[in-house]
């Protein structure tokens, strides 16, 4: 699909999905983590969001650096308040620490079965069910990163959550695979519950570009267009768990944002791009 020049993104646009990396020497990543990756400082996100016209941020911890949010917390405090930040904890994390992350702009935390390929489905339910026990007394929401057969299998759980839900990555809905219809059918059924959200981010992680997604983009913003939200990825983490290896760094993958966002906001029209850039995030995240 050609792609026109871009035009200006409304007011209040927001990237819901981002993540910042190092400086390993000040951040160091987690001994156990999957992937090293180079470092991609707040600066730059800051100056890509600038070219792309984007005012608002939502950075989403990066699993090497497990459950040490000490990156994500200096970079929120550096973007100010015009940023929100996904945290990961540990099931139980005390009051006095969700305390302050949330005063740092924390509003949610992000269980991610897709890095850690996590196939039992009891044990990645009783990991939701502990997390949300945990964040549900100061009004968090969940993000959830998982494959589409897994959150098949955790639907029932995720629809009866007292807590908002978050889905990564068009919930990894791979267009033109066998089990297409039924994993969006699960994902709509999820969405009309009201409580659970869908990123339309990293097409890449389920195709090629947002013209490979154009009829499940379609059905969704059909059926839910209050649910949807718009996250870069950047800064585009690369490889598999089967070839990545923590002792050598990953490198990114070569994404146009800017071209990628042009292309979605295209397939979108007016509309549906500002709810999915503005309305949707301003009241999940508590934009003002």
């Amino acid at each position: 699909m050609a792609v026109p020049l871009p035009e200006a993104l409304p007011d209040g646009a927001c990237d819901a999905h981002a993540h910042v990396f190092g400086p390993a020497t000040r951040y160091p990543y987690a001994p156990d983590r999957g992937y090293t990756p180079p470092d991609a400082l707040p600066a730059e996100l800051t100056a890509l969001h600038r070219r792309l016209g984007i005012t608002r941020t939502v950075l989403v911890q990066p699993s090497p650096y497990g459950t040490d949010n000490s990156r994500l917390l200096d970079a929120l405090g550096a973007l100010g308040p015009s940023a929100r930040g996904i945290a990961v904890i540990a099931p139980g994390t005390d009051r006095a620490s969700l305390a302050t992350m949330e005063r740092a702009g924390v509003r949610g935390t992000r269980v991610n079965l897709g890095v850690h390929t996590t196939t039992d489905a009891e044990r990645a339910r009783r990991r939701i069910e502990e997390t949300v026990r945990t964040i549900s007394a100061v009004g968090w929401h969940l993000e959830l990163h998982a494959g589409s057969r897994t959150l098949a299998s955790l639907a029932d759980t995720l629809a009866d959550l007292p807590v908002p839900v978050v889905l990564d990555h068009f919930a990894r809905v791979t267009p033109g695979a066998k089990d297409e219809p039924d994993a969006l059918k699960t994902v709509l059924g999820l969405l009309e519950t009201g409580h659970v959200w869908l990123k339309l981010s990293a097409p890449y992680r389920v195709a090629g570009d947002y013209d490979d997604v154009r009829d499940i983009l379609a059905t969704l913003v059909a059926a839910r267009p209050d649910r949807l939200l718009w996250g870069s990825d950047w800064p585009h983490t690369g490889g598999t768990p089967a070839d990545r290896n923590p002792r050598r760094v990953q490198p990114y993958l070569p994404v146009d944002d800017e071209r990628s966002l042009t292309l979605l906001t295209t397939l979108l029209g007016e509309e549906p791009t500002h709810r999915v850039l503005v309305t949707n995030p301003a009241a999940l995240y508590g934009f003002a």
